[in-house]
């Protein structure tokens, strides 16, 4: 039995060439180039995930403040369904290089859709609800129902 451990532990390989091996695999060009595309894409597809929002409450209102710089007011859309109210913006990008020395046309088009769905409280009044946008802010106002007050008698 210890002649076949003392086999065992000389015929160990050195962990260091292993993990040599490894990093060389990961290091070498044409997977370094996989892998840091999917490190660019993965990096930045989700940076701006989320639309900027800002709640507020007042005494008569529900209000929601979104940031969207740079955005159009054609590009914004504002939907209401049951106790939700969601944001959406559609981006569209559309970019044509022309090189005349090479004879070259490069055709590119990007687009992004970003939503974001606010749940709102039940004593609004959705179905009333303004909304204003200038200088790349969003603002909408959600008037609350009418509330009554009770009197408390000693």
């Amino acid at each position: 039995m210890k002649d076949e451990q003392d086999k065992l532990s000389n015929k160990k390989v050195p962990q260091n060439n292993i993990m040599t091996s490894i990093d060389a695999f990961f290091t070498s060009s044409p997977i370094k180039g996989m892998l840091q595309q999917m490190d660019n894409f993965f990096g930045h597809a989700f940076t701006e995930a989320s639309l900027p929002v800002e709640t507020r409450e007042t005494t008569g209102e529900f209000i929601v403040i979104c940031k969207l710089p740079g955005i159009k007011k054609e590009q914004i859309t504002i939907e209401t369904f049951d106790r939700y109210l969601t944001i959406g913006v559609k981006n569209e990008e559309k970019l044509e290089t022309i090189d005349e020395s090479s004879s070259y046309i490069s055709n590119s088009y990007t687009m992004k859709h970003q939503k974001r769905t606010i749940p709102v409280p039940a004593y609004v009044k959705l179905n009333a609800l303004q909304a204003n946008y200038r200088d790349g802010l969003l603002q909408i106002r959600i008037p609350k129902k009418n509330i009554k007050q009770i009197k408390i008698d000693d």
